[in-house]
């Protein structure tokens, strides 16, 4: 397994001990926004620690003078997951919850990769990453997501 591999899994793990934290925070009257800025605040805070050791204390300047309006969207775009699955912990728990962003992110994976948003353009055909092997392992996921589901009967 690569080091991204190994990576990836533990984030994956680390995003359902998150939630659980953040669902424990919303209960004790943070409510889920608060749960939601305290996560934001605190990884803000630490990013801006290692940018300004890595980069010397001016970097925020220099990122506003590079700034352009599209910098705001994977901001907003991190804020829904984090907020989607929190409500969703909430309100399905952890494994649907996580069997429907899983879905989600890897249809729009093999979106991106197909059109080159990702930085790793693949064709569609039998030589590519695209190939069998990927649409098989999309589909027994879809599949093990809509098992997931029916398992857990009406919501």
């Amino acid at each position: 397994m690569t080091g991204a591999a190994l990576l990836c899994l533990v984030a994956g793990a680390a995003l359902v001990v998150q939630n659980a934290l953040m669902g424990a925070m919303a209960a004790r009257g943070a409510g889920l926004t608060g749960a939601l800025l305290c996560n934001s605040l605190v990884g803000l805070s630490l990013l801006g620690l290692v940018e300004a050791w890595r980069s010397g204390p001016g970097f925020p300047l220099r990122l506003i003078e590079r700034a352009e309006p599209w910098f705001l969207l994977p901001g907003l775009l991190g804020t829904l997951f984090v907020a989607a699955s929190l409500y969703g912990y909430r309100q399905q728990g952890a494994t649907v919850t996580v069997a429907l962003v899983v879905a989600g992110q890897l249809a729009a994976g093999i979106a991106g990769d197909a059109a080159g948003l990702t930085g790793r353009r693949v064709g569609v055909n039998p030589d590519s990453s695209l190939g069998w092997e990927t649409w098989l392992g999309a589909a027994l996921l879809l599949a093990g997501a809509v098992l997931i589901l029916r398992g857990r009967g009406p919501a």
